[in-house]
């Protein structure tokens, strides 16, 4: 009966730790709020936003750190089943395509598997791309889904030894990524003739 009860308390101190790290990543972190496109990241990650008119595109890093995270969302709604696999195969399949070229051009012999995770809870599919770089070995995640009828891709960089340290920002990234839905576009009234 004691071992069940010492088993029991030690159970309840890893969830409050595991529970109280949680909350204190996300209350050490900063926000990023911009054209509908929210999310938090850890203090002391900056960020340089690349957008333009078709795409928000915000890289993030650490200056002591080799991980990157780009988050890139396309800006036109996709309100059809068509829209979304048409957006999928010209933005997402050829990013994942030139990733792994890139890593060939750099003999690092790239080997892709299957990843899934969520953006924002929203399920999301996507690609883990291992490869070494001059006997570094590493890797890209890249995960998409379309979060309030926008694509979002989200890559993750780097060395394995930076990639340990930037999961937990990644992680924040990714959960708390809300797209706000662009308000309806008044309708004209029509006008009455005299």
């Amino acid at each position: 009966m004691s071992f069940s009860r010492n088993l029991f308390h030690l159970i309840a101190f890893l969830m409050f730790c595991v529970i109280s790290t949680s909350a204190q990543a996300l209350s050490d972190s900063e926000e990023f709020n911009k054209d509908g496109l929210s999310f938090k990241y850890p203090s002391g990650w900056s960020f340089n936003d690349n957008s333009n008119a078709d795409a928000q595109q915000i890289t993030l890093g650490r200056t002591d750190s080799d991980a990157q995270i780009t988050v890139f969302v396309f800006r036109a709604p996709l309100t059809t089943p068509e829209k979304i696999a048409e957006a999928k195969k010209v933005l997402v399949d050829k990013y994942i395509a030139s990733t792994t070229k890139s890593f060939e051009q750099a003999a690092g012999r790239p080997e892709s598997s299957a990843a899934t995770s969520e953006i924002g809870a929203v399920k999301a599919e996507g690609v883990k791309i291992r490869a070494s770089l001059d006997g570094v070995p590493g890797m890209a995640e890249i995960q998409s889904a379309v979060v309030g009828q926008r694509l979002v891709v989200l890559t993750l960089l780097g060395p394995d030894r930076a990639l340990l340290k930037a999961r937990s920002a990644w992680d924040t990234i990714r959960t708390t990524i809300r797209i706000e839905s662009a308000p309806p576009q008044p309708k004209p009234s029509p006008q009455t003739t005299p």
